[in-house]
């Protein structure tokens, strides 16, 4: 079961620095750092997450972005655009790629800045623009 953790800034942007190739949610930095195991049912649900299909999986909030999925942003008066590409966040405009929205906000915003406050938007099917937090799940 997961719960929700509330940290400054500062502590998520150190938890994100402490990454290592391979960690795709905050769940599996805290563990290497603070020497967990993660349960055998926790890997099987997120290699059964990643495997379902392209796109990218976003185990935290729980969100499959479907492949080709395109989300943008505007920032200090520049639009920036990315698709969610085999597994990965691939920039339009540079075309490198990023594990992570965080990741992907990063190469943009400097600091921690939280990706899921309504800076990220897609367009829905009626051509609207709306945050990617509509995305998540209800709690």
């Amino acid at each position: 079961m997961r719960r929700p953790v509330d940290v400054s800034t500062d502590v998520y942007a150190a938890i994100w620095a402490a990454r290592r190739a391979g960690e795709n949610d905050e769940d599996a930095i805290l563990a290497r750092i603070l020497g967990c195991k993660t349960p055998a049912s926790a890997q099987e649900h997120h290699a059964t997450r990643y495997a379902a299909g392209a796109g990218v999986f976003d185990a935290r909030n729980d969100v499959r972005f479907a492949e080709g999925f395109e989300i943008f942003r505007n920032y200090k008066g520049r639009r920036y655009e990315a698709v969610a590409n085999g597994g990965v966040w691939r920039r339009k405009d540079t075309g490198q790629t990023y594990a992570t929205l965080n990741q992907l906000n990063s190469s943009i915003a400097r600091g921690a800045e939280n990706v899921w406050n309504g800076n990220w938007k897609f367009r829905d099917r009626e051509g609207s623009e709306k945050s990617i937090a509509a995305l998540r799940p209800a709690s």
